[in-house]
């Protein structure tokens, strides 16, 4: 070594301090520092919503705390590896300040938070901002966060120059960091903690997006990256996977049956007249428009995921044909892109804001040419704070008139009036079907539903008789996506109500499990449809089923063939598997039951569940989405 950096060596080290307060100097230092720069991006974290949802970090301590222990735990261990403070800040802001802006610019331009995956995409992701020209200005929040994290970096280079001592010093930092980060992977992880940072005052419940900001966003993304998209099957092989599905022949839809389907999910509807109920207590002929569509038409039982909400669930197990779901942030599989393939124009319409399970995104991914909600359609079609299903289906009918007869036409809507809950104080509907007991609260709930019910399927009646006047051969869909809580605590899933007019809600029993999640599918065909198809299928009974098998059923009535590769192998699945409940269930050859027994059955349903992660994760139509 030279004598120039001898001397210059010497010269640091007699400005370098020394004692026991060194390392707590430097942590007290670094801690203040993290603390702003994670109001720095709590700052960013609301994005375009309410400033009142950035005060809810701090009424909240254990939010802020939070995402201060991400950014506090990750600047230790780079302290630890590196050795300068300003550099392991330096780092750490970089890190920090990227996913909050990431996250800051995402939802303003698309409404959705940055999630772990999308790093994975970030390619594409950079395409489609080139493509679409999204504009990416500069707000005020945006320089103070930015040049704060710059001005607490020159701070930090001038007052701490010097390196951690490598034998004394970095023995400790490192595994301080280490231990900080395990630490904060446990927290983050921890449904308890998860749980308890719920503060819901200033956001809608109902909106993913808004959840995810309101507890900050270094601790959502990070959550999210933990959580991951789904853990592998047992004994998953992709090969397996790809060698099964190129067993099969895919089959094109025959042009002389390539009729219009217009598929519509009912919010919170079921015939609760098939249950067993006490005789007497309840006039069931509110349902007597209902019944007597299917008279006409193919029905049978869906058994659904969810109870009194979850409706996301129905709806996209059946448009992929998966029984579990994750949250896509690219284009997905689906069974839309292959009938876009086929040449079907595929739309769809819901009289809600396109955020509510943020739909306006996701049906995107799952291969919607165009989906139509309140912002783009329905806000200006009624003031009504619940669209009527009447509306929804004058908006179907004019998608539909709107498209040449000679398009093979594909619309999948879901419909909003019969949300709960329902009114156990008054009585909102003129016709009264509850004969025992009326005015209490389960009663009264009980016929707040009955009477929404007799009035959509008034409505749906009406639809039906548009579709059937017309030369246009066209074939309709329609099933429940859960049934209603129902009864005198609106705030939870209740079942009171059914108990109390003596239907059989016990999970434990068979019958009482499918009062509890089964609904119906309904199949109906117009006289053009019958003669186009060949229908045979009036008032007969289709199996019982799980949603992700819908599109079977539909297939098979519509005598479409055996179609794509995947809804092949689900077919041979629906044949022992019939029933894929993520609620504890599995149908076995039309038996319920909890566990699986038989090596054969355990492999293939294993085999099933790694179809259907393959199903998820290796997207098959690319060419489609440019």
């Amino acid at each position: 070594m030279s004598e120039i950096n001898q001397s210059r060596r010497a010269g640091l080290l007699a400005r370098r301090p020394e004692g026991r307060g060194y390392l707590p100097y430097q942590f007290g230092v670094l801690f203040l520092a993290c603390a702003v720069l994670t109001f720095l991006c709590l700052l960013l974290s609301y994005a375009g919503y309410d400033a009142a949802v950035f005060g809810g970090y701090f009424e909240a301590p254990l939010i802020f705390l939070l995402n201060l222990l991400i950014c506090f735990s990750l600047a230790v261990f780079l302290l630890g590896l590196c050795g300068r403070l300003w550099i392991a800040f330096l780092i750490t802001s970089v890190l920090c300040l990227g996913v909050s802006l990431g996250n800051y610019y995402l939802i303003l331009i698309r409404t959705d938070p940055l999630q772990f995956d999308d790093l994975l995409c970030l390619r594409e992701a950079l395409a489609i901002t080139q493509k679409q020209q999204y504009s990416l200005d500069l707000s005020w929040r945006v320089v103070v966060s930015v040049l704060g994290a710059i001005g607490l970096t020159a701070c930090l280079a001038l007052l701490s120059r010097w390196k951690l001592r490598f034998k004394k010093e970095k023995l400790i930092v490192l595994p301080l960091g280490a231990l900080l980060v395990g630490f904060c992977l446990f927290a983050v992880s921890s449904e308890g903690i998860f749980n308890a940072t719920k503060h819901y005052d200033h956001i809608n419940t109902w909106s993913t997006t808004q959840i995810y900001v309101s507890r900050g966003v270094l601790y959502s993304f990070l959550r999210s990256a933990m959580a991951g998209q789904g853990q592998k099957p047992s004994g998953y092989s992709a090969q397996a996977v790809e060698q099964k599905l190129a067993s099969y022949h895919e089959e094109f839809i025959p042009d002389d049956k390539k009729v219009t389907v217009i598929a519509v999910m009912r919010e919170s509807y079921n015939d609760l007249s098939r249950l067993e109920s006490r005789d007497g207590a309840i006039d069931w002929s509110c349902y007597d428009l209902y019944h007597a569509l299917k008279d006409e038409s193919y029905t049978g039982q869906l058994v659904t995921n969810g109870f009194g909400g979850n409706t996301k669930n129905a709806e996209r197990c059946f448009l992929t044909g998966d029984y579990v779901l994750n949250e896509w942030r690219k284009p997905v599989n689906s069974y839309l892109w292959y009938l876009r393939e086929q040449g079907y124009l595929v739309e769809g319409a819901h009289p809600f804001n396109g955020w509510f399970y943020n739909r306006k995104n996701v049906n995107r991914y799952l291969g919607f040419d165009d989906y139509l909600f309140t912002e783009e359609c329905f806000g200006a079609l009624t003031d009504a704070e619940v669209v009527p299903d009447s509306v929804l289906y004058d908006v179907i009918y004019q998608m539909l008139d709107d498209t040449p007869p000679v398009q093979p036409y594909f619309n999948f809507s879901v419909t909003f009036e019969g949300h709960g809950p329902y009114d156990y104080l008054n009585h909102d509907y003129g016709t009264r079907f509850v004969l025992e007991d009326p005015n209490s609260h389960d009663g009264t709930a009980m016929d707040n539903y009955l009477g929404c019910v007799y009035e959509r399927d008034r409505e749906l009646t009406a639809f039906v008789d548009r579709l059937r006047q017309l030369d246009r051969p066209v074939v309709l869909l329609t099933y429940g996506d859960h049934n209603p809580t129902l009864g005198s605590d609106i705030n939870n899933y209740t079942t009171s109500a059914y108990e109390s007019y003596g239907i059989d809600m016990d999970l434990s029993s068979e019958q009482g499990f499918l009062n509890y999640y089964a609904t119906e599918y309904l199949i109906w065909a117009n006289d053009a449809a019958k003669e186009a198809l060949g229908w045979e299928l009036s008032g007969k009974t289709g199996p019982t089923i799980s949603p992700c098998y819908l599109m079977n059923v539909l297939f098979d009535a519509l005598g479409w063939g055996r179609g794509p590769a995947y809804l092949q192998a689900m077919r041979e699945y629906m044949d022992v598997f019939s029933v894929m409940s993520t609620n504890g269930r599995v149908s076995v050859h039309g038996e319920l039951v909890q566990t699986l027994e038989g090596q054969e059955t355990i492999d293939a349903y294993h085999e099933l569940q790694s179809l259907c992660y393959y199903w998820q994760k290796n997207f098959l139509y690319e060419g489609m989405t440019k």
